[in-house]
């Protein structure tokens, strides 16, 4: 007899149900029961929610999804949900939910309804025609730039990988440039920061892993309400480790009222805190010096010119005219080419004194008075955390927009970089940086580059000044000559030919290197730039994909505004959006007047994908 974990469940449940709300679950699978339909079809999909990834299986009849259950074979949530997974029905049948494709006319006061062909042949002959009008061959340097200005196109943080893939292919072979979704918003300081330490900006661990964690610091978010699931993990680690939950928020949530410590501070002092934590850690020689000795690089000595926050009253060395030069910014060489170190770590010069002397101003008495902190609890998170730089203990960290969110997001999150590898807490079962998604593929939307600024894989977008791939390479390979260095980017050449192959794969590599549209080098094409310049009247067509930037982007009136210089808009969603109605929705002003063509076109969720 064949039976699987779901199977056994089912029999051994016996209309047992439970759904995993916040912090009363654990890891256990539940035994669920659940609504049998005859001749349904059970499909499996992902919770299009946060970014947990939760696994679901759809009941589906004729087409028709007709019951939604938790997964109980899903390695992450083990059939468990939380109150909004519960609710996942819900999306597929709700009668707000657009079935047909409306349009607007120019001048219109109201959506008409139309065939799918009608728009979508309408659409392409829209793009096409804009697109053979502004295509740019060649910029004022004479330079092949391969792109047209006036299409962009945002969102991409609630589709699949596969269609985030395509759609960015399509975006770039068209010869878009203006190409953005929500990570802009959200955790484009998570990138920077993490990519600076890590050389990737993702979660350095699994959700999963968190059950190995001796110690949970949870800082700039609150996984019991926003990511519930992630709590089976938290409390696992709790029971079967007896790990420790600290909570650091100006506000006492729900992750509060269940962590075995809490500390209140200001809002928008976590650099200090952090900063506050890195210097305890050094003071109290609580770091795991075997770790940071052979996988930092804290033993490196750098340019005897280099200078810095601590001596020159909060900057660095090279300021000029608001611009770093960053030439004294660099290490000492031998001569083949390799760092030179200092492994007893007391040479003034050495990554670590100068970590040490920029971190010393940051003391208890300093952090307390800007974060508000009471001093005994702000020792406390100290002493509970820095416990792990033990070896056979390891902390996590877990954050959202509480850190990212901020002028200095990335200056938070390198801050956390520093914390964890003075603990010896990175590449660690139970450690890392763990930044907590938002939006169910944020995080691959960034991978298969919804961005501007990047290719599929964190590949740096060519400029217009690299003319030819060879001039590309040359450019976004760093070069290393210690035997040491793992130099993940020493490879990008072969990542760079194994993409354009795959995007031409009948041109040769230059040919197609060249069919790739360039920016120019010293131009922002990001998010909020994308508005300026619809708003000048540059950008004459627009594609927004599951996002809503009449409401969720910064100057919402502004964006309005400029959504209404355009000549033609496609929005694709669920729901019919404030930036798809935006010609309803602007006070003071008659629709007759707003001559953007409009195509709303219904998208499918999740669960009903299959």
């Amino acid at each position: 007899m064949d039976v699987t974990r779901r199977s056994f469940l089912k029999i051994a449940g016996s209309g047992l149900t439970a759904a995993g709300i916040g912090v009363s679950i654990g890891v256990q699978p539940v035994l669920a029961q659940p609504k049998k339909i005859r001749y349904a079809k059970e499909v499996t999909t992902i919770c299009p929610y946060c970014g947990v990834g939760c696994g679901i299986i759809a009941s589906v009849s004729n087409g028709k999804v007709i019951g939604t259950e938790g997964d109980p074979d899903h390695p992450i949530n083990k059939g468990a949900l939380c109150a909004k997974g519960s609710a996942l029905y819900q999306i597929a049948n709700n009668d707000k939910r657009l079935s047909k494709v409306q349009y607007r006319a120019p001048g219109a006061d109201k959506w008409q309804e139309v065939e799918w062909d009608w728009a979508l042949d309408n659409i392409a002959r829209k793009i096409k025609k804009l697109r053979d009008e502004t295509f740019t061959l060649q910029n004022d340097k004479g330079e092949i730039v391969n792109r047209t200005e006036a299409i962009a196109a945002i969102g991409g943080a609630a589709l699949d990988n596969e269609e985030v893939y395509a759609l960015t292919k399509m975006n770039r072979a068209l010869g878009l440039v203006y190409v953005e979704h929500q990570a802009r918003l959200c955790h484009s300081s998570t990138v920077a920061g993490l990519a600076g330490c890590f050389g990737r900006g993702v979660m350095t661990n699994h959700w999963i892993d968190i059950q190995h964690a001796d110690a949970v610091l949870v800082l700039g978010s609150n996984p019991a309400e926003n990511h519930p699931i992630s709590f089976k993990w938290i409390n696992e680690a709790r029971q079967k480790r007896k790990a420790k939950l600290i909570c650091v928020d100006p506000r006492f949530t729900r992750t509060a009222a269940t962590a075995d410590f809490y500390a209140r501070l200001r809002p928008g002092t976590d650099i200090a805190f952090i900063g506050g934590m890195i210097n305890y850690a050094i003071e109290k020689n609580r770091i795991n010096e075997e770790y940071v000795k052979n996988y930092t690089d804290a033993a490196y000595l750098v340019n005897p010119e280099f200078k810095g926050a601590a001596d020159l009253d909060g900057v660095f060395s090279g300021l000029n005219a608001g611009k770093y030069d960053k030439a004294s910014w660099s290490y000492q060489m031998d001569e083949k080419g390799i760092p030179k170190m200092d492994l007893t770590l007391t040479d003034p010069m050495c990554v670590y004194q100068l970590l040490k002397k920029q971190y010393a101003r940051y003391t208890a008495e300093k952090v307390c008075a800007i974060t508000g902190t009471d001093p005994k609890d702000f020792e406390k998170v100290c002493d509970m955390f820095t416990a792990t730089f033990k070896p056979e203990l390891s902390g996590t960290i877990l954050y959202a927009m509480g850190i990212t969110q901020h002028t200095y997001g990335t200056e938070n999150i390198r801050a956390f970089g520093i914390l964890q590898l003075l603990l010896g807490n990175i590449g660690m079962a139970g450690g890392g940086i763990n930044a907590m998604r938002g939006e169910s593929n944020v995080q691959g939307s960034s991978d298969h580059a919804a961005l501007f600024h990047i290719l599929p894989g964190y590949l740096k977008y060519p400029k217009a000044s690299q003319t030819a791939l060879s001039i590309y390479n040359e450019q976004n390979t760093p070069k290393n000559n210690d035997p040491k260095s793992l130099n993940w980017w020493g490879n990008t050449p072969k990542y760079m030919a194994s993409l354009i192959k795959a995007w031409w794969r009948d041109a040769d590599l230059e040919t197609a290197y060249s069919y790739l549209p360039k920016v120019e080098d010293a131009k922002n094409y990001s998010y909020l730039p994308i508005f300026s310049a619809m708003a000048n009247g540059d950008i004459k067509g627009m594609c927004v994909w599951g996002m809503n930037p009449a409401v969720g982007a910064p100057s919402a009136k502004m964006v309005r505004r400029a959504l209404a210089k355009l000549d033609w808009l496609v929005a694709v969603d669920l729901w019919e959006t404030e930036t798809a109605s935006f010609w309803q929705k602007e006070a003071g002003v008659n629709p007759a007047d707003i001559k953007t063509e409009v195509f709303l076109l219904p998208a499918c969720s999740s669960i009903e994908k299959e």
